[in-house]
Formats: structure tokens, C-alpha cells, sequence
């Protein structure tokens, strides 16, 4: 039994066809993948392989080839006419920066250290000479006379024993013969410049331009002239005071007219001359105590 339609043409038209026809061709894109996807080895229209970018993905991402075939890299950061980058250049800026800083505090700790342990003075008036003149130029040790507050290192030390407030000099206090730097004690904003001639305890009297110490004559060769005002009556220096006096002693304010020089008040022992060259060298003193070594002077 047959139907009428399977006789009319276009019938026999299998499912396939019928698909072809019903549905639109693929575009080209569609194409294109389809055949990315189907076709494992691809070939050109004269046999040469084809590599597709699916199966050699570039290493880099923000890599391209351009039409020479150089590789250019995308994103990269700009170097400058000198090489560097704007990173590297900052980078160099701040150590740089660090060590001049570096610089700069290590000098003003070596500064520091050095005004703590030294300090140099002016010699004015001549109140010193022979020995000392007038704008000569001296280092003075300020460490010499360095002291220490035992009594609060005692707290922390346990095999240091002293009482509450005990101070001890670190090497050695003034001693008698060593020229001193001091502020003056009726204006501490002035420095003088004077030779210790008592210490704590001493009994100081003066006679014809002779000085005693403890009644002993003080053999005195540093002074060009004995002349000048003596002292009325024995003076007898007190715990923490220093008698001083001055090398030119017709021409010198010193402990015969204002007193006695609190120990509070000594900046340090001149060590040194250095200006003018020609008188580079002692300053009275016959040696330089460090306080660890004594360097003997000329």
C-alpha cells in the first residue's frame, strides 16, 4: 500500500539533507572552531603544518610577535637614557639618603665625644707668663677629672661598696703644679687659666714672695719673679676647693684676692699648645696624665 506523498519529489531527501536545508550554513567563525577542534594536525593549502596558537601558548602573557618576528613584551617598565628605572632610581635615592645620615650622626657623636673629652681655649691676659701667652691657643683634658657617683653604682655593682652620694674621681683630681682651666667664681661665664697651688686640707701661707705648702717652701721655677702681694694669714683650702694662683704673680688675680676655686667649677688640666707653632708643646705642666699613662712633656 503506498501513500501519496512518498511519490512526490524531493521525498527521498534523508535526514541529513533535510537538516542542511532546514538549518543555516555555519559562519565562519564557527568554521574555524570547528575545525580547530576536529582537525588534531591541520595542514595549508600546499602541505606546510600549521601551528595554531592553542597548542604553543606564548610563556609570557603580555608577550606579542610582530610582523618581523621580533618579540616585543607589553607592560614592561620604561628605562630611562641612563638604564634605570623609575624604581631603581628610588631605590639608589634612599640609601643614598641613608648613608649620608649615617654620615652625619656618626660625626656629630664623634663631635660630642670629643668636646666631652677635649676642648680648646684662648690664653688672654698674661696673667700665665712666662710660660703662657697672651692668644696662644691650648688643649685642655676635660676627662682627667672625670668623677663618679659610687653611691648609686654601688646599688647595681654588688662588690662596690659607698655611701649615698659618695663621689670618686675616675683617674685623679687636681694636683698641685697642674695648670687648670676654671669658670671664674664671681662670673662663671668667664674662664680663667691659673696654676693649682693647694688641694682639700692644704695650709697656704705666703712670706717675702716665698710660698709654704704645709710649711714646706714650694720650689717654684716656672715664675719669672717672686714680687707681688702675699697673704695677710694662713689660708687652709676646704674639702672641694682649690688654691690657685698665677705664674706672673705681680700681674695676676687669683686665689690671694677672690678666693678659692670650687671643685664644681674646673673644666680641665691644659694638656697641650698647639698655636702658635712655636710654641707647640707643655704648658707648664711637666707631663700630660691621661690617666691610664702619663706622656712626659718638653
Amino acid at each position: 500500500m503506498t501513500f501519496p506523498r512518498d511519490n512526490e519529489s524531493g521525498s527521498d531527501a534523508t535526514p541529513e539533507q533535510l537538516d542542511s536545508e532546514t538549518q543555516p550554513p555555519p559562519s565562519d567563525a564557527a568554521a574555524a572552531s570547528q575545525a580547530d577542534f576536529w582537525s588534531p594536525d591541520p595542514v595549508d593549502v600546499d602541505g606546510a603544518e600549521v601551528v595554531t596558537s592553542a597548542e604553543w601558548p606564548s610563556a609570557d602573557p603580555t608577550a606579542a610577535t610582530s610582523d618581523d618576528g621580533a618579540i616585543s613584551v607589553s607592560g614592561s617598565p620604561e628605562l630611562d637614557t641612563d638604564g634605570m628605572t623609575a624604581a631603581e632610581k628610588r631605590s639608589r635615592f634612599r640609601r643614598v639618603a641613608w648613608e649620608l645620615t649615617q654620615t652625619l650622626v656618626l660625626a656629630v657623636l664623634i663631635f660630642v665625644l670629643v668636646r666631652t673629652v677635649a676642648q680648646n681655649f684662648r690664653v688672654e691676659g698674661p696673667s700665665m707668663e712666662p710660660g703662657l701667652h697672651n692668644g696662644q691657643y691650648l688643649l685642655v683634658n676635660k676627662a682627667v677629672y672625670f668623677k663618679l657617683d659610687v653611691g648609686t653604682l654601688s646599688k647595681f655593682i654588688p662588690f662596690l661598696h659607698a655611701d649615698e652620694g659618695e663621689e670618686k674621681f675616675l683617674f685623679h683630681g687636681p694636683q698641685r703644679g697642674d695648670v687648670i682651666v676654671f669658670r671664674y667664681p664671681r662670673d662663671p661665664s668667664r674662664d680663667f687659666i691659673k696654676r693649682v697651688i693647694g688641694v682639700p686640707g692644704d695650709h697656704i701661707r705666703m712670706l717675702d714672695g716665698v710660698v709654704y705648702v704645709n710649711d714646706v717652701p714650694l720650689e717654684e721655677d716656672y715664675i719669672s719673679s717672686s714680687e707681688g702681694r702675699g697673704l695677710e694669714e694662713e689660708q687652709i683650702v676646704p674639702p672641694n676647693s682649690y688654691f690657685v694662683m698665677g705664674d706672673n704673680r705681680p700681674n695676676s688675680s687669683d686665689s690671694r684676692s677672690w678666693g678659692f676655686v670650687p671643685e664644681e667649677n674646673i673644666i680641665g688640666k691644659a694638656m697641650l699648645s698647639y698655636w702658635p707653632l712655636s710654641d707647640l708643646g707643655g704648658v707648664g705642666n711637666r707631663s700630660i696624665n691621661l690617666g691610664l699613662i702619663t706622656v712626659p712633656l718638653p
